[in-house]
């Protein structure tokens, strides 16, 4: 691998409700945060390890900054079921939206008076959930397979010898290498890969078998428990399709290499083009990092608050109605303006980054084209070589773009079920 585009950082993705805390309250997910906390795995590092470090996308400062506005907040925090922790229960499977605990699940099948019956829908809908992850899940793992043998396909129409590269999802080779495979070659990592997608297609065999069973007993239940069941799981669509769009930007990177290197560049060549590709990405990220940021806000400042106090017993010893009145006041007084000052400053350090950053793209440019105007014929890039590098810093856009959509899509999710 040549050295061109070591530029992305570790990315924050957005996780998908499968954790394996034991109760609800153990771990709650933040979404008025842009990255998730290093205590709050999930399948954050999971996502992680799908990412090589060059490849990686990482917000800024700005998470920081949105977790002490989070911290200020006056409102009452509820976490919807949907982002709880979908726990594995090591002998049943169950995961928390559909255990004897859940609100949610109460609530669908509160007007039933048979608990008898409300136990089998609940193992109906244990099974739809199965087939819904392994879905997912095969999905994710065509896609690795469709990179590993050149089959993804790509936004530009291309004919050439390097069109379609073979790369292996690094989340691939991670997978192997814990579990103490002596090889992660292209024959290695094809074997396993298929025979993970065996496994998934005979889980869904059995899967599919006991759903039939059920749902002919159980028919006229079964449309509500299928739209119960996906509406709860709509996170952890987000996640893979987000994932999946990882790896196609991970693709694409690796097939810019390939090109570029095919022009023959100078080792001076290489290095301009590694550091206007960086200054491009960076640009981008803090463009949207400022966007998802003002998103954030504008959802926040929407939705209907109830205030709160945190240690409201300490108030209600005060006898006096007028003073107690008055100290509240005076507290959410001061509340709701701090959290209008960090809300503030959030804005513009994300602005400050954006407008950094851009500055900083534009001015490596433009040293760019006049360093391009004293070199010698044979130093100078190509016209060709350069619009295929203008191409390259469009797809960075897209790129960067498609991954920051399904963080607004997880945001939205989230201020519907909140």
């Amino acid at each position: 691998m040549n050295n061109l585009g070591r530029r992305n950082k570790p990315l924050s993705s957005t996780p998908m409700s499968m954790g394996q805390d034991k109760k609800p309250s153990t771990m709650v997910l933040n979404l008025d945060k842009v990255s998730i906390r290093e205590d709050e795995h999930l399948l954050v590092n999971e996502i992680q390890k799908e990412v090589p470090m060059k490849y990686q996308l990482k917000s800024l400062e700005e998470p920081a900054l949105s977790q002490r506005l989070n911290q200020l907040s006056v409102t009452s925090h509820h976490t919807p079921e949907h982002l709880i922790s979908v726990h594995e229960d090591d002998a049943e499977n169950i995961p928390y939206y559909l255990s004897k605990e859940s609100e949610s699940f109460q609530k669908m099948t509160g007007n039933l008076s048979s608990n008898e019956l409300v136990e089998k829908l609940r193992q109906m809908a244990i099974v739809i959930h199965e087939l819904f992850m392994i879905d997912l899940q095969k999905s994710l793992w065509t896609i690795y397979l469709k990179s590993g043998t050149g089959q993804l396909q790509l936004n530009q129409m291309d004919h050439d010898q390097l069109s379609h590269p073979h790369l292996w999802p690094i989340e691939v080779q991670k997978l192997m290498r814990q579990q103490s495979l002596d090889s992660t070659d292209m024959a290695a990592c094809l074997t396993y890969v298929t025979q993970h997608l065996d496994e998934l297609d005979d889980k869904m065999k059995q899967c599919q078998t006991k759903y039939n069973m059920m749902k002919n007993q159980y028919f006229n239940y079964v449309p509500k428990i299928q739209t119960f069941v996906h509406q709860q799981l709509e996170s952890a669509r987000l996640a893979t399709e987000q994932q999946i769009a990882i790896v196609h930007y991970n693709y694409n990177d690796h097939l810019f290499e390939l090109k570029f290197m095919a022009y023959n560049p100078t080792p001076q060549q290489k290095q301009t083009v590694e550091t206007l590709n960086h200054a491009k990405y960076q640009e981008q990220i803090t463009t949207q990092e400022l966007n998802l940021l003002k998103y954030r806000i504008s959802i926040q400042e929407s939705s209907p608050t109830s205030l709160r106090i945190p240690n409201e017993k300490l108030l209600k010893r005060i006898k006096n109605q007028s003073i107690r009145q008055k100290l509240y006041d005076q507290y959410i007084n001061i509340a709701q303006q701090a959290k209008k000052d960090m809300i503030q400053l959030c804005l513009s350090t994300a602005q400050a980054q954006m407008d950094r950053y851009h500055n900083e793209f534009n001015t490596k440019l433009k040293q760019f084209k006049l360093q391009e105007q004293s070199e010698e014929n044979d130093k100078k890039f190509s016209s060709n070589m350069i619009h295929f590098i203008e191409q390259h810093w469009t797809n960075i856009s897209e790129g960067v773009q498609r991954f920051y959509k399904y963080k607004h899509d997880f945001v939205r999710l989230n201020s519907v079920h909140d």
